[in-house]
């Protein structure tokens, strides 16, 4: 038989397709359990999912929030465990880049070198004889394997590469608060639900798991010999013993590193989290950086449940300005400013009044629309007269976990121009209630709601953040391990 041989190119890129694909699995699983249920409408209630994972009960007859929904994925997630949600998505982000790189790479030799004409099919009739090889396989009548892919193969390879791919990267696109608060209309792909998106993910995620079974099984067990060189060196014309060798070294370094990455992330996240963050936010910043908040939605989009993302503060300081209806709280605006000053709510609320209906992206993947009023975060910017030097605004919050820590949040000074930029006090149209973070909360449309402090106490402007909590820019930094950019 002729020896069938391949370009040693494609055969590097499809080990890196492979390594990719199931850490992007993997961690796609981390980032899916911390809200294990999926929908196809925006308003996610409690019970509107079509699919849900695990058995918890959210109670009638007491607050709970979203954290509370979240579960364990076991040990099949990368890095696994309950709330890893900032760690898998490190690793999701990282290799997803790599991924696509690597797509790109592949697609380019392909239209380059005229191979493409080898996967993409050119005749219609490619489906009745794609129909005689499944039924040949079906009946265990193995077609023997050519130089070229037969229809079936031809139909696969195609809609893995021509659609599966593509759906995977823009429905992960769709998931981008900051991608679709500057393009609204790039959710109209989906029906303007992100949730119909997220869900799409999932579906992709599930016919890629399919494909590596089923591609593996077809070509490692049904051609042993020959599928056992092409996988590792693309020619079947090498020693079958060589051959054999170099694959199953490959597969223990593939297994080996999954384990390693597991063990490594659970044992240190800060430092993971300063690796990883490294080489995938400046590609983040340069794409997504830039974009500013065009959300216009209308009172009929409003969602009729939005959950709660964090217990109200406990501290008896917050206690006694909720018992007078926060008739004695005042902002203190302080920091590296001209003007320092305190300012109470009703002088807020005779301030500039802005009102905006915007989709709200929670990082666990849940999502609701709600309307919100407050004042422009750029007017106290001009209030407060920031000094040259300013290049962040921290926002504190009365709230304190059960370790101690204050919250906060930090958002640089120029996110604070964007329009859609409010310090909220109404929320659909009534005062902003206390679990959604009375008696003012952040709200800045292109971020992920983890960026949006709620209680707010005061409101600092400063160089850097270097001093503030652990260093790394919010309270779910600091101790989740969040990335710091919140935009996809």
């Amino acid at each position: 038989m002729e020896s069938i041989q391949l370009p040693i190119l494609i055969v590097v890129l499809h080990l890196i397709n492979l390594f990719c694909l199931i850490l992007l699995i993997r961690s796609g699983i981390q980032i899916l359990f911390d809200h294990p249920k999926l929908y196809w409408t925006d308003h996610t209630t409690d019970d509107n999912h079509w699919l849900r994972f695990g058995k918890k009960i959210m109670p009638k007859d007491k607050l709970w929030t979203s954290l509370d929904e979240a579960e364990d994925p076991g040990k099949v997630a990368l890095p696994g465990g309950t709330h890893n949600l900032g760690a898998g998505r490190h690793w999701h982000f990282t290799i997803a880049i790599i991924w696509i790189l690597t797509g790109l790479i592949y697609l380019s030799y392909m239209f380059v070198s005229g191979r493409w004409r080898v996967i993409l099919p050119t005749d219609i009739g490619v489906f009745t004889r794609a129909i005689d090889v499944m039924t040949g396989y079906l009946t265990l009548n193995i077609p023997a394997e050519g130089m070229h892919y037969n229809a079936l193969q031809q139909l696969t390879y195609a809609g893995v590469i021509f659609f599966l791919a593509p759906l995977s990267i823009i429905t992960g696109l769709a998931m981008s608060p900051a991608l679709v608060a500057r393009f609204p209309g790039f959710l109209k792909i989906f029906a303007n639900r992100r949730q119909a998106a997220r869900s799409l993910h999932f579906i992709a995620m599930v016919l890629f798991s399919l494909f590596i079974l089923i591609h593996v099984t077809m070509a490692i067990g049904l051609h042993f010999y020959d599928g056992i060189k092409r996988f590792t060196f693309g020619n079947t014309g090498v020693d079958f013993g060589y051959a054999l060798s170099v694959f199953l070294m490959l597969m223990i370094l593939l297994v080996a590193f999954n384990i390693w990455a597991s063990f490594f992330t659970l044992g240190d996240q800060v430092k993971l989290r300063k690796i990883l963050t490294k080489f995938y936010t400046p590609v983040v910043r340069f794409f997504f950086g830039w974009m500013r908040s065009e959300q216009k939605y209308t009172k009929k989009d409003i969602s009729p449940f939005f959950r709660v993302n964090g217990y109200p503060p406990t501290s008896d300081e917050y206690n006694q300005l909720k018992k007078h209806n926060f008739k004695n709280w005042k902002l203190k605006v302080h920091g590296l400013v001209d003007n320092p000053f305190d300012i109470s709510l009703a002088e807020i609320k005779d301030l500039r009044k802005q009102d905006q209906i915007t989709k709200h992206h929670c990082i666990q993947g849940w999502s609701a629309v709600a309307e919100w009023g407050g004042l422009p975060m750029s007017d106290i910017v001009e209030m407060a007269k920031p000094k040259d030097n300013v290049k962040y605004v921290i926002f504190h919050s009365y709230d304190i976990d059960e370790d101690g820590h204050a919250y906060y949040s930090g958002l640089r000074l120029s996110d604070m121009f964007d329009k859609q930029t409010i310090l909220a006090y109404e929320m659909n149209g009534k005062t902003l209630p206390i679990e959604h973070g009375a008696p003012i909360r952040l709200r800045c449309e292109k971020k992920y709601g983890y960026k949006m402090a709620k209680y707010i106490k005061s409101i600092e402007f400063v160089e850097s953040f270097a001093h503030i909590g652990k260093g790394r820019g919010g309270h779910r930094e600091d101790n989740v391990f969040f990335d710091w950019e919140a935009s996809i």
